[in-house]
């Protein structure tokens, strides 16, 4: 559907819940096959992410190749970074990604799941994720989707399911 977006840089916007900017992430158009689009990120390309919520955004370099998965149906994206010699998958727990042609946008909801292939699976910020349901007023059904979003991907990596599939 995208053909010609293949190749060209489609950054991802993500932003909190009260709408703050968290980051913005460059990346690079690979695919769009229905509901998913994977984009890659490569080393030494530019993030600008506040170094705390609230703060003005500092550019910082990618040091590792990652390739992301971003669906508009699901409460979740992935990565899936070479580093350091071992394959790492983070999760972002968030919307469903938004596309409007030029560029991607998501809510972070603070959940993350990380994985190396080698470990167990951990789910992260769990202390961040009630703070700011809290103080952001995330509605029940946020909520319940965010926590949803987390035992989906769980029991994906259990079974090994795309896009865990690749050690």
């Amino acid at each position: 559907m995208y053909d010609d977006l293949i190749g060209r840089e489609t950054p991802i916007d993500i932003r909190k819940y009260d709408g703050s900017l968290r980051a913005r992430w460059p990346a690079w158009f690979v695919a769009n096959k229905g509901p998913l689009y994977v984009l890659a990120q490569r080393p030494g390309d530019t993030v600008l992410s506040p170094p705390r919520l609230g703060e003005e955004p500092r550019p910082w370099k990618l040091e590792w190749h990652a390739d992301t998965y971003l669906w508009d149906d699901r409460h979740y994206n992935v990565s899936r970074v070479q580093r350091d010699g071992r394959i790492w998958y983070y999760v972002n727990i968030a919307t469903p990604v938004e596309f409007d042609g030029a560029a991607f946008s998501y809510v972070d909801l603070d959940l993350d799941v990380a994985w190396y292939t080698d470990e167990e699976a951990r789910v992260l910020d769990e202390d961040e994720f009630l703070a700011h349901s809290e103080a952001m007023g995330y509605p029940p059904a946020v909520v319940d989707h965010a926590r949803a979003a987390v035992e989906e991907v769980l029991q994906l990596i259990r079974q090994r399911a795309f896009p865990f599939d690749r050690p």
